[in-house]
């Protein structure tokens, strides 16, 4: 940012810094014989060129540059003056000047920060088109509701109340702009950390930690997931916010989402002394937490769930035969479980159940999830029940890792005898659920897999109740 040391502005350095602007205008409209877009901060007093002012100038351009190419305008060329009166940009851009001034009054009332920005358009001729021209209603008053220029012809307020108004609005811009992100993808990040916590909540948990016990596991409990997904929740904004940036092919973000997988598996480790709590969760829903934010950024025709998934599937096209399908050619190199896996079993694990679009989510999580929802049961129990119903379907890894297909065939074959039963939905089914907890926790099974999975159903419901609406 150039410096521009602050001095006291006189009228005259105001109406010099108008001609300025004017002229450069003119500048670019003789270039490109274009309209043309002026952006500039209406900040009150003498300091109206310091960081904060620039700051918010270059976000009010990222916006406009973004409208304008989702209209289908064409800028071709970006001008910024750093003028003691104010940063200015200029933009020559091909198109309606009536559209672009649309779009500008569009940003000027996106948030109440937007009063500070004053955003000109003159079309290729030098006529200003403003908002009486549009049929819009005139700009509020930095402090009342009132119209700005009744305002200033009447004195209606002292000028540090001006400048005291304008200093608020420019803090409540740097409040709201701290993370950069928009609120839908806060809501995803959110949303996904949520899911997490549900995973170990939910009670009973057949071999797996939950809120009464550490089921199969000796080496973690309920606070050591707590402490994990906490360590996690900043990979589920980042991978939120990657997806709702990322502009290319969908598997081109796969590496991204990655890189940020990997800083988070080494917070993740950290805090639980390096005992693996959530690495596959999240692999699951880093990837999740992206589909969606690609999803909901553009126009969906089926439903969220299912257009999610979809997308994870995109973003995850070609995983299983470029990671695993090539292992039997890999020398020197340790293997992991889930490849040695691949190997002797043909698992392709959470790689595979991603890239197929989550059919065990989709076709069994969901549906028993919701029908305990619909028959009044509680969130715990209806994660409950669908955690059952993933176990009776899903090829759960874990398992097959630690005890092999014969084990996981009769976890399969004691899930559906709970759903059979009628699953949390019936004394039975509850009594089933309890039984089989104990039973699994003392032989040391625990269905991993499929725990990721009904962190996966969860996040998927929740997504649908809050962009459904």
């Amino acid at each position: 940012m150039q410096h521009v040391p602050p001095q006291k502005l006189t009228l005259a350095d105001v109406l010099a810094g108008k001609d300025k602007k004017a002229q450069a205008q003119q500048e670019l409209r003789d270039l490109y014989g274009t309209p043309v877009v002026g952006i500039g901060v209406n900040m009150p007093g003498n300091s109206r060129y310091n960081y904060k002012t620039v700051q918010l100038l270059q976000h009010a351009v990222a916006l406009m540059r973004q409208y304008l190419q989702d209209a289908g305008a064409v800028i071709l060329e970006e001008r910024f003056y750093h003028w003691a009166t104010g940063p200015i940009a200029i933009l020559a851009v091909e198109g309606q000047a009536e559209l672009f001034k649309r779009l500008a009054v569009t940003i000027e009332e996106s948030a109440d920060y937007g009063r500070l920005l004053d955003i000109d358009v003159f079309d290729e001729a030098g006529l200003q088109i403003d908002r009486s021209t549009l049929g819009l209603a005139m700009r509020h008053c930095l402090i009342c509701e009132s119209k700005a220029v009744d305002c200033m012809r009447s004195h209606t307020h002292t000028p540090d109340d001006v400048i005291a108004a304008a200093q608020k609005l420019l803090i409540g811009f740097q409040a709201d702009s701290a993370l950069q992100i928009p609120q839908v993808v806060e809501k995803i990040g959110t949303t996904a950390l949520t899911a997490m916590l549900m995973e170990a909540a939910c009670t009973p948990a057949p071999g797996l930690v939950d809120r009464d016990n550490s089921g199969a596991h000796h080496d973690m409990d309920f606070f050591t997931f707590q402490q994990s997904s906490a360590a996690l929740a900043p990979a589920m904004f980042r991978c939120a916010m990657a997806g709702w940036e990322h502009q290319g092919k969908p598997e081109d973000l796969l590496p991204i989402l990655r890189r940020i997988g990997e800083q988070a598996e080494k917070n993740m480790f950290a805090v639980t002394q390096g005992v693996n709590t959530q690495k596959g969760l999240l692999f699951l829903l880093g990837i999740l937490a992206a589909a969606t934010a690609r999803i909901l950024k553009v126009t969906r025709q089926k439903p969220l769930a299912e257009s999610i998934v979809e997308e994870a599937a995109r973003i995850s096209s070609g995983l299983v035969s470029r990671e695993l399908a090539n292992l039997k050619l890999t020398k020197d190199r340790k293997l992991t479980a889930g490849e040695r896996l691949f190997l002797a079993h043909g698992a392709t694990g959470i790689r595979g159940e991603i890239e197929a679009g989550l059919p065990t989510v989709i076709f069994k999580g969901l549906p028993c999830f919701r029908e305990s929802i619909n028959a009044g049961l509680s969130l715990n129990d209806a994660l409950v029940h669908a955690l059952i119903g993933i176990m009776s379907q899903t090829q759960d890894t874990t398992i097959l890792h630690r005890h092999g297909p014969d084990t996981l065939d009769a976890v399969k074959q004691d899930s559906a005898a709970i759903l059979d039963a009628g699953g949390m939905m019936s004394e039975k089914g509850r009594r089933m659920v309890f039984e089989l907890d104990g039973h699994y926790s003392s032989i040391g099974i625990s269905p991993g897999g499929s725990a990721d999975l009904i962190a996966a159903t969860y996040f998927l419901h929740r997504i649908d109740e809050l962009f459904n609406q």
